[in-house]
């Protein structure tokens, strides 16, 4: 399956918290996975042993810590402490709200989508690919840009928007690099450059790259491009619409790679 994309909405509260001691960030993430979870009523067709499995080992590894030494057993392999005692059942159940909102899934295609938001393909910062106006140094080693929105670009005239590499890091490096979040504030920027460089800025973007003679390798240019069209059209709607609704309850966003 690949590498997968995700933007999740989270309260100012629960986002303080994460930043205050990020060692609950897998306390966070294990909640998805928990038997009460609204994932599940979402994914009712998730049914068998191993999705059980799943709900019963992610019982076990939250479980209702008293102490920080709980914490040996939570995430093997880490030996820090955490910043305080919790109150694990009042942890859980706030966490549990937090996924009553569900993510947005990427799927594979956030290289591609980043590329037509916002002129660069994560990972690939340094080449050929990245339009000159965000041209970095050989030496510069992150897999994103760290800009929000940048207007008028050379490119085309519209917004450059990054949507999904903006970001300030929170925790541990995962195997895919570090979380990231936007405060309020910064979404509210990145979702008013969604808008400006509306559909059709991002459709012609993709229409200008099929019609080159050596178009962006990480589309697949053999499929059908009205059905590519349409495949990044939709991501391109849902992502205003995810913008647009965490904008509207003033909520933060975690953006993450796994």
């Amino acid at each position: 399956m690949g590498i997968v994309g995700k933007i999740k909405q989270i309260s100012t509260s629960t986002l303080e918290l994460l930043k205050e001691d990020p060692l609950l960030i897998d306390a966070f993430f294990a909640a998805k996975w928990l038997p009460e979870s609204a994932f599940w009523q979402r994914a009712s067709w998730y049914t068998g042993e191993s999705v059980e499995k799943t709900k019963q080992e992610a019982r076990a590894r939250f479980g209702k810590l008293p102490s920080p030494h709980g914490l040996w057993r939570f995430i093997p392999g880490k030996r820090k402490h955490w910043k305080k005692a919790y109150d694990w059942q009042a942890l859980e159940e706030q966490f549990l709200a937090e996924w009553e909102i569900p993510e947005l899934d990427l799927h594979k295609y956030w290289q591609e989508i980043t590329f037509l938001l916002a002129g660069y393909v994560p990972g690939y910062v340094t080449s050929q690919w990245t339009i000159p106006e965000l041209t970095v140094s050989k030496k510069f080693k992150k897999d994103f840009l760290s800009f929000l929105v940048i207007k008028n670009s050379a490119w085309d005239g519209f917004p450059l928007v990054n949507a999904f590499g903006a970001g300030t890091e929170i925790g541990d490096e995962t195997g895919y690099g570090y979380d990231r979040y936007l405060l309020p504030s910064k979404v509210e920027q990145i979702f008013d450059g969604l808008l400006e460089l509306s559909l059709e800025g991002y459709q012609n973007r993709f229409i200008r790259e099929s019609q080159k003679a050596e178009p962006l390798p990480w589309i697949d240019w053999s499929e059908d491009k009205a059905e590519m069209l349409d495949c990044m059209t939709e991501y391109y709607n849902e992502m205003v619409d995810y913008y647009r609704c965490a904008v509207s309850q003033h909520q933060a966003l975690l953006l993450y790679l796994t």
